[in-house]
């Protein structure tokens, strides 16, 4: 623990209760500090899509303590079902092939409420409250809170921006978000939806998919059902930018524009997103800076390195790079911005590796031309075929090696080295089970 003046404890502030922001402060609090946390919403958020938690992510969870209560919510034996935009079925591949057998797959508020509940009752939660103004000093933040009481002008010594790829904190610190934000010109829309459309049962996965536009329905078992949509901007006859803000104004007319000449359960979908409203409206973009730390300031989760959803790797890295926060500063008492750029030196090489993934990636997710998705469809029926599905299966374990199904590494087995944690390495092994499968 940092020394202070007259032997006090040193004082954390995190922006954002999210996964990233909940991660942190626990750590944080367990290396000795006073932390709190502000975050902009009125009260806890629940729900949320559908994520896909890699091995490294859950030996996160379990060093937080948070892994009993993570569950997958599809099961062992479900199908993936690709569609047309004609509704006819052209592929059907067992969810088992999607996925690292040691991953789980579950929806974003079931990271965030185990990461709650296991909050130390010390760190404070102030919701309705964001930064106005940070003035970062040579052993200290300054920062203006707006909270529900007022404003009021606090010190500490540290502050973690983990307030997600729009991040309040980066704009007043970092600069404007145009510096960093590199845009896929795609838009991506999620919704909950009020039932199950058609005669679907939980469990089942369905993607209707054609040229620049894909859908993915997931009937999750516990929980109302989750659809997300991404297509390419120029769909809405404008580019990124302004795409965003059109679906932003009106996200459901939006999806009708783009998908309405869909026939099969896409007409009932549209439906439902109109009934239950959408959840989250953005353009598809990847955060990089040079740097994620400005002396006692730093930057965690997709407000530092947002690899997209496209690389199936942003619940873990929010939790690998929260958890580690508290560890490398602990490791470094006397000097914090030491400890911040050891933590960084280490976090880095994963968050860089999972960009890449999903810039290679993206195109076979949303397929931009007639040939990719061609080639992405022709992929899908050979894995829909039971022999090719085997051999598949074969691979699959055999990537996976000992810490396969039951034994991910920190929940039933050894904890590896938190500052070995490398979240882009089983990219290759899901490459071999079709990135087109691959879940944000």
């Amino acid at each position: 623990m940092e020394r202070t003046g007259r032997n006090r404890q040193p004082r954390a502030l995190v922006v954002g209760a999210g996964v990233a922001g909940l991660a942190a402060a626990t750590s944080l609090h367990r290396a000795g500090w006073s932390v709190q946390v502000c975050e902009r919403a009125p009260e806890r958020r629940t729900g949320g899509y559908f994520v896909r938690l890699a091995p490294e992510g859950l030996a996160a969870a379990d060093r937080l303590g948070v892994s009993h209560a993570l569950r997958t919510r599809l099961p062992a034996d479900g199908i993936i079902t690709g569609v047309d935009a004609r509704g006819r079925t052209v592929s059907r591949v067992e969810a088992s092939l999607a996925d690292d057998p040691r991953a789980l797959a579950l929806v974003r508020g079931d990271l965030e409420a185990a990461l709650w509940d296991a909050r130390p009752e010390e760190v404070a939660v102030r919701f309705a409250t964001v930064p106005r103004r940070v003035e970062p000093r040579r052993h200290g933040v300054d920062v203006v809170l707006d909270g529900p009481d007022g404003s009021s002008r606090e010190r500490f010594d540290l502050l973690v921006g983990a307030d997600g790829v729009r991040s309040a904190v980066r704009g007043m610190v970092f600069g404007p978000e145009s510096r960093f934000r590199h845009e896929f010109d795609h838009v991506v829309i999620s919704a909950v939806l009020p039932r199950l459309p058609g005669g679907l049962r939980e469990g089942d996965y369905v993607v209707p998919a054609e040229v620049g536009r894909t859908a993915h329905l997931m009937a999750v078992a516990g929980h109302a059902p989750v659809v997300f949509f991404t297509f390419r901007a120029d769909l809405l006859g404008v580019d990124g930018r302004e795409a965003a803000w059109r679906a932003a104004a009106d996200p459901v007319g939006a999806l009708r524009r783009v998908y309405g000449d869909f026939a099969g359960l896409m007409p009932e979908i549209l439906d439902g997103v109109e009934e239950a409203g959408t959840t989250h409206v953005d353009t598809v973009a990847q955060i990089r800076l040079g740097s994620w730390r400005r002396g006692r300031v730093v930057l965690v989760g997709d407000a530092a390195w947002c690899p997209t959803l496209y690389s199936g790797q942003g619940s873990a890295l929010a939790l690998v790079g929260g958890e580690t926060l508290g560890t490398h500063v602990a490791e470094h008492p006397d000097d914090v911005e030491a400890g911040l750029a050891a933590w960084e030196a280490a976090h880095r090489p994963a968050a860089l590796a999972a960009a890449s993934a999903a810039r290679r990636s993206r195109h076979f997710f949303l397929p931009g031309n007639g040939l990719v998705a061609a080639l992405r469809r022709a992929a899908l029926r050979v894995a829909s075929w039971r022999p090719a599905g085997r051999v598949l299966h074969a691979l699959a374990a055999l990537a996976a090696g000992p810490g396969g199904p039951g034994g991910s590494a920190g929940a039933t087995g050894p904890t590896p080295d938190r500052r070995d944690i490398h979240p882009g390495a089983t990219s290759g092994t899901r490459s071999l089970r079709s990135a087109a499968l691959d879940r944000p």
